[in-house]
């Protein structure tokens, strides 16, 4: 087994009781977890547990044979089922995946798209509609993904998009998603902001557009993240929020963004010109689709995750560690 292999969280659907995991099992599954997921050297997790690196590879060796790192980490880590139970309750989730935080920040999407890909998989039938959002967290779920024949699955975008390619465009995660499993992929051929509210209302009206809309309102699965107002926002860094708006936002009250619909603190839409610009599926809509999950993380995002559970329309939640901390407290 080599460290690339592909290795997935299976915190979901656990229902043992977590005492039944000892401290050396609460232990290899931390190191598993750090060596496949988060790409640390076993050096580097020997001095940031305070172990020998012996330890650390006797602990990885353990892991493959006792089956715990196959193609996914499929045992409980207590710290996090601790946060997941605490966040069900709270927020009156269906279910909740906590999974460890990186200790670099740039690998928090591939975490959270190893996280995710599981409660994907679970819901994929031959059939299925699955709108989609986007962003980097999507698309690198997508990478996590184990494709396999569904002719008849259809991948719906829930906003509009990029005038140029881009793998964090919603048309190529649609596009990627179909393609794994052999399906169809329908997008709204629109930007993710129009010109001006009589454009976007020319946009909306469009025939081809309001067919895309009412197939995402059928859909059995929603695949959700959020953007925050910081500098690492993807909508700042695209350019499709310009630093006045990114002020005049944060003035208005906004602590980031579903689907291009940007949101207070009580996930409430703020009056702002970009939210009566935006192209994308009404929030309120999304009551409608089966299934919402919404996959996220990094402390700088707990505000506007916080923000979106209020409004009750999400069923499943994954998040990382920090942030689903965060994001107790900031509830609290």
């Amino acid at each position: 087994m080599t460290k690339d292999i592909a290795v997935q969280n299976r915190y979901s659907e656990l229902t043992a009781d977590t005492e039944t995991v000892n401290a050396e099992d609460q232990l290899n599954i931390r190191i598993a977890w750090y060596y496949y997921v988060n790409n640390m050297t076993q050096q580097q997790i020997a001095d940031r547990l305070g172990i020998t690196r012996v330890r650390v590879n006797k602990a990885l060796a353990t892991c493959r044979e006792t089956g715990v790192v196959q193609i996914r980490i499929n045992s409980p880590l207590a710290s996090c089922i601790e946060l997941e139970e605490r966040i069900q309750e709270r927020f009156g989730l269906e279910r909740v995946t906590v999974v460890p935080s990186p200790d670099d920040p740039s690998t928090i999407f591939r975490v959270l798209g190893v996280g995710v890909a599981p409660s994907i998989e679970d819901y994929l039938v031959d059939g299925c509609i699955i709108a989609v959002g986007w962003g980097r967290t999507l698309r690198q779920a997508m990478r996590e993904l184990q494709g396999r024949a569904l002719p008849n699955m259809t991948v719906v975008s829930l906003l509009g998009g990029l005038h140029y390619g881009s793998a964090n465009n919603t048309v190529e995660i649609a596009s990627s998603l179909a393609g794994l499993f052999g399906g169809s992929y329908y997008y709204l051929a629109a930007p993710v902001f129009a010109p001006s509210e009589p454009y976007r209302d020319m946009i909306l009206a469009e025939a081809s557009v309001q067919d895309v809309l009412g197939k995402a309102r059928q859909a059995d699965l929603a695949l959700l993240t959020v953007g925050d107002l910081s500098e690492r926002s993807l909508m700042l860094e695209l350019g499709l929020v310009n630093p006045e708006d990114a002020r005049s936002l944060r003035a208005a009250g906004a602590v980031g963004d579903l689907l291009g619909r940007w949101l207070d603190r009580d996930g409430i839409e703020v009056n702002h010109p970009l939210n009566r610009r935006a192209i994308s599926l009404d929030l309120e809509d999304l009551r409608k689709i089966g299934k919402v999950v919404l996959v996220s993380g990094g402390p700088y995002k707990a505000e506007i995750i916080r923000a979106v559970l209020l409004r009750n329309v999400v069923r499943e939640l994954v998040i990382d560690e920090s942030a689903a901390q965060q994001l107790l407290e900031q509830d609290n």
